[in-house]
Parts: structure tokens; C-alpha cells; sequence
């Protein structure tokens, strides 16, 4: 049911908006910071492997946030400011919402969608609405290595959507073998670093950047937010 948008995937380069030496559009100088090694994040390694980034059943969670949980992460973020997503409104419907509605529609964890806001456009630490250029490319969905993002993709509901059909693909696409990174299959990043997928979450997270960038960016940079984040969630009743 999910092989045709691979192929739409494939064909519309919807891919991360990474440029051609592998930063992202990103400026939260605290994301840097490596998590503390011994803090409870379930799901994800107290200690960055660039085989074994994120677990499966985590990145699968779809139903562990609702919206009341993602609006409070939102109005208390672990840069302990309030995020102007907790007061941002798409088309009437809150941005909570659509996180939580994406999430779902594609079977993931909702805060891997608020993770992936942040690596690609530290949307969620800025504290007032950003310009709307960054919202339009949030998640960097239909914005390939090098060149622009596709209309078809601009605005945040409709980042939100298409991150979590590209995650959900390439991790379907682990799970049946088809995709270029999957799961015991070793494969180069951009770096260049040989990879070998502990889990299909992985290979899905290298599928939409293929970066390791330990300590400056690229999947290092998707592992150390997501940890924060977990965490920070975890510490504050958020997870079910």
C-alpha cells in the first residue's frame, strides 16, 4: 500500500532540506549540548551510535502524545521558554493538532515530528513566529540537497504531513527491504561513514538526512534533540 508514494518520494526528491555540506537552517546553540549520558530518555541510546540511533518501538509510538501533551511540551519546552507554536494556528486548528494528526496518520511518534521541526528549522525553541520562509520548510520536506523547496510543500501543515509520510516510508521500506537504508545493511553517509541500521527507525532517519556529523549536525543532530526532547517529556508526565 505504501510502495506507490516510495516511488512519488523518490520522484519529487522529498528529501531533507540539508544543504550540499550537510547543515540545516539551524541556530539553537543549546542543541549542541551533548544530553547528559546517564539522563532517561526510553528509546533512545544514552550514548550516541551512529548504528543504533533511535529504537523502533519509540519512533512507532504514534499514540504515546495527544495534543494536550504536545500543546504542554509546546508551553513548556526544554529550553524552558514557551514556544510560539503553543499559540500558532493553522487554518484554525492548532499546531498541536497537526502534529499529533500527522503523527497518527502515518503511525509515528508525534515528537519525532517536533524533534524534526527543530533540527531542520529550530522552530520550536524560538519564542515568537519566525519568517514565514522557515515555517514554509519546517521539516525541509520537498526541499532536496541543493535546491529548492517545491511549492507543493510550503507551509507548516503541510510539512508536518509530509515529513511524517517520508519517515513512515523509508521506514516501511527498511522493513521490507526495498529501501536504499534498511535495517543489517551496510551503507555510506554523505560524510562519508560506513552505517550499518541497528533498526528500521534508523535507517529511516539516514533515508531523510544521510549525515552523521557527530557533534555538529546531520543524524547526530536528530539524536541529541530527540533525546532532550524524550526526556524532556518524560520528566514532565507527557509520555503514555
Amino acid at each position: 500500500m505504501r510502495r506507490p508514494l516510495l516511488l512519488l518520494v523518490l520522484l519529487s526528491a522529498c528529501a531533507t532540506d540539508v544543504a550540499v555540506d550537510g547543515t540545516t537552517d539551524h541556530d539553537e546553540p543549546a542543541d549542541f549540548e551533548p544530553a547528559p549520558a546517564d539522563g532517561k530518555a526510553d528509546g533512545v541510546p544514552a550514548i550516541f551510535n551512529p548504528n543504533n540511533v533511535i529504537g523502533d518501538d519509540i519512533f512507532t509510538a504514534a499514540t504515546a502524545m495527544d495534543v494536550a501533551d504536545v500543546q504542554a511540551f509546546f508551553e513548556h519546552t526544554p529550553y524552558g521558554t514557551r514556544s510560539w507554536l503553543a499559540s500558532a494556528q493553522i487554518d484554525g486548528v492548532s499546531a498541536a493538532q497537526a502534529v499529533v494528526d500527522a503523527a497518527r496518520g502515518e503511525g509515528i511518534h508525534p515528537l519525532m515530528l517536533v524533534a524534526r521541526m527543530q533540527v531542520e528549522s529550530s522552530l520550536v525553541s524560538k519564542t515568537v513566529a519566525p519568517s514565514q520562509y522557515r515555517q514554509d520548510k519546517a521539516l525541509g520536506c520537498g526541499c532536496p540537497d541543493g535546491s529548492g523547496c517545491s511549492a507543493s510543500y510550503r507551509g507548516l501543515d503541510k510539512q508536518l504531513v509530509c515529513g511524517a509520510k517520508v519517515l513512515r516510508t523509508w521506514y516501511d521500506a527498511s522493513v521490507d527491504g526495498t529501501g536504499e537504508w534498511r535495517k543489517d545493511h551496510a551503507k555510506r553517509t554523505l560524510d562519508p561513514k560506513t552505517v550499518t541500521p541497528a533498526t528500521h527507525a534508523t535507517a529511516s532517519l539516514y533515508a531523510y538526512t544521510p549525515w552523521v556529523l557527530q557533534g555538529s549536525g546531520g543524524t547526530w543532530l536528530v539524536w541529541n534533540v530527540t533525546k532532550k526532547y524524550l526526556r524532556h517529556a518524560e520528566d514532565s508526565g507527557l509520555i503514555h
